[in-house]
């Protein structure tokens, strides 16, 4: 039995290694019938995933939320900056930033690394892992948009749309990134500032510090120093988001994060913050 699991295993990581790799086009061109004709009925049950974007002619997808919607678990290890997704008896390992990926202890090359976006989402190459998975992909170049399937579940996923450009002169730098999120940190606590709205006029739009007086803050006190890279995100060319985390609390099993996702506007001369929302995502430690 042990040679049997073996072989198929080293046969998974030769799959892997010999598969073509196919540009976006390529990709984009694959027949779109699986996914508009043969899979309707499939369709009609699916769990709709937004999110993902192309990077290097490759689909770069959330890696929690399909997965586990594919059944597979999912452990995110932050001293190693690794994710480990299992199912059944194929374990999948990725590190951030690394193009080098383990599928039962053997490397494999990846065309593109995993990396993080939109304040600690892990984004993986989608045809990797669900050919690691065993699950089967097909791409709609009309509607840009990918299907999974494994063992009954079916997922659309709904890649974001391609960044905003923004003029150099209008974005923020990261110093002024920083400022904001420094304010932010400032508004949790409203009772050592005399002149509130003096105070957070040239950061915050009125209609929030509206909002910090009427909360006597913000609703989480929690304070969040780091601005990433990736942390802010322009939606358009008037509205931009910066998402932090922090860590919350950790068990045996699980790790808590607090999301802070803070909306800014372009009021014509600069960006303030109009809202802020919080959200606490809990990640699981073990298989």
């Amino acid at each position: 039995m042990k040679k049997i699991k073996k072989a198929t295993v080293t046969l998974l990581a030769t799959a892997l290694l010999v598969l073509p790799s196919l540009p976006g086009q390529s990709f984009a061109n694959e027949p779109a019938a699986t996914l508009n004709e043969q899979n309707t009925a499939a369709d009609e049950q699916a769990t709709i995933i937004r999110g993902g974007y192309m990077k290097d002619n490759r689909l770069l997808i959330p890696v929690r939320v399909v997965t586990e919607n594919l059944g597979a678990k999912v452990i995110w290890n932050a001293a190693s900056k690794t994710v480990t997704i299992s199912k059944d008896e194929v374990e999948v390992v990725l590190t951030l930033n690394s193009k080098t990926a383990l599928v039962n202890q053997m490397p494999i090359t990846l065309d593109v690394a995993a990396e993080e976006k939109n304040g600690g989402t892990t984004y993986v190459p989608l045809r990797f892992l669900s050919q690691a998975l065993g699950a089967n992909i097909s791409w709609d170049q009309k509607s840009g948009q990918a299907a999974v399937q494994l063992n009954g579940q079916s997922l659309i996923i709904i890649p974001d749309k391609p960044p905003v450009q923004i003029p150099n002169e209008k974005r923020l730098t990261a110093r002024q990134q920083q400022i904001i999120a420094d304010k932010l940190n400032e508004a949790t606590d409203l009772s050592s500032i005399k002149q509130i709205r003096t105070h957070f006029s040239p950061y915050f739009t009125d209609r929030f510090i509206n909002t910090i007086i009427q909360n006597k803050g913000l609703k989480y006190k929690n304070q969040m120093k780091d601005v990433t890279p990736s942390a802010l995100q322009y939606t358009n060319n008037q509205t931009a988001v910066l998402t932090q985390y922090v860590f919350i609390s950790s068990d045996y099993e699980t790790e808590t994060y607090l999301h802070r996702k803070a909306t800014l506007i372009y009021t014509g001369k600069v960006w303030k913050v109009d809202a802020v929302d919080f959200k606490l995502e809990e990640y699981n430690l073990r298989p």
